[in-house]
């Protein structure tokens, strides 16, 4: 039934735009019976990689925040909420104005300038929300809200002091999945790929992690190798979403409390159910975003925000 409506959300989204596409002409170009050149370049240059990369981002961005809040224990433990976009960002503007102000041949990508960053924000926000062995709620969504607003404020500075160099960030920033093009989808896939492996493989280890520490080691899991695990995949994970679509928050935070209600805490289910309803919420925020205020965007972290205010 899912994939039914993935495939379906797939023509819907791949049809609307700024150019309306008839559904039938999306079908026949699927199919390579598209007697349209145009229509066809635009549904395969434009729309289907942007779609597709739209659905891996949202997929991703959820299984994340279910992870997170599975391991952590905590109901508001999302990416963008404790600060790992914000921090991902920040090293992707300055991985960006490294190589576009200064002109410096860097022997990383920006991939990796993302997951650097958004690891030091990761440890920064546990560590200020840490009380003794605990990380209580409240601690950890203002020591989230701290380092985001610290890491978003140095980013905006790069962005005032070199606009003529990153003027396209400010609008990266706020999230957009408008530059996505086949080859991201490589990369996108394989993350997705990883975050579901590492969720089938390690499935008993976290869901007894999930129930305490003193559970868990005294089943035998050493939850801290669990909870590294874990947290290094999802980390990098979002840290090539937001080298590739910029900071789009609360996905994380909201689909998986609407899965879990449904799958309960199993995380095979939740996890399936975070990647189909993650990729499709997203999808139509983006389709919102573009086909509501065409010839122009709306950029789809202030559509995912809006929505996600309201839910928490």
């Amino acid at each position: 039934m899912g994939i039914v409506f993935i495939i379906l959300s797939i023509i819907l989204f791949t049809s609307l735009g700024t150019v309306k596409i008839p559904f039938k002409n999306v079908i026949l170009a699927f199919a390579n019976n598209s007697d349209n050149p145009l229509y066809d370049r635009i549904i395969f240059n434009l729309r289907l990689p942007r779609v597709i990369g739209t659905l891996l981002i949202g997929a991703i961005l959820a299984i994340a925040g279910n992870d997170f809040q599975m391991i952590i224990k905590n109901p508001l433990a999302d990416p963008f909420i404790i600060g790992i976009s914000s921090g991902a960002s920040f090293g992707a503007v300055i991985y960006t104005a490294l190589k576009s102000v200064y002109g410096i041949d860097l022997p990383f990508g920006i991939e990796t300038f993302a997951f650097i960053f958004a690891l030091i924000a990761t440890i920064i926000t546990f560590s200020l929300a840490k009380e003794g062995k605990k990380i209580p709620v409240v601690s950890l969504i203002l020591s989230g809200v701290i380092v985001g607003f610290v890491f978003n404020s140095i980013s905006t500075l790069f962005t005032v002091l070199f606009w003529q160099n990153l003027l396209h960030v400010n609008f990266w920033l706020m999230g957009s999945t408008g530059n996505i093009v086949w080859n991201d989808l490589i990369i996108l896939t394989i993350f997705l790929v990883l975050q579901i492996a590492v969720n089938f493989i390690f499935k008993k280890h976290i869901e007894v992690v999930a129930m305490g520490d003193e559970i868990s080691i005294f089943s035998g899991i050493n939850p801290e190798k669990i909870k590294l695990i874990v947290l290094t995949i999802n980390v990098f994970a979002v840290s090539v979403v937001v080298s590739k679509a910029g900071i789009i928050g609360f996905v994380g935070l909201i689909i998986p409390h609407l899965v879990r209600k449904i799958t309960g805490p199993n995380i095979y289910y939740s996890t399936i159910g975070s990647m189909i309803y993650g990729g499709i919420f997203l999808g139509f925020a983006d389709l919102f975003s573009r086909y509501l205020f065409r010839p122009t965007e709306l950029p789809i972290g202030v559509t995912t925000s809006l929505v996600g205010l309201l839910f928490l």
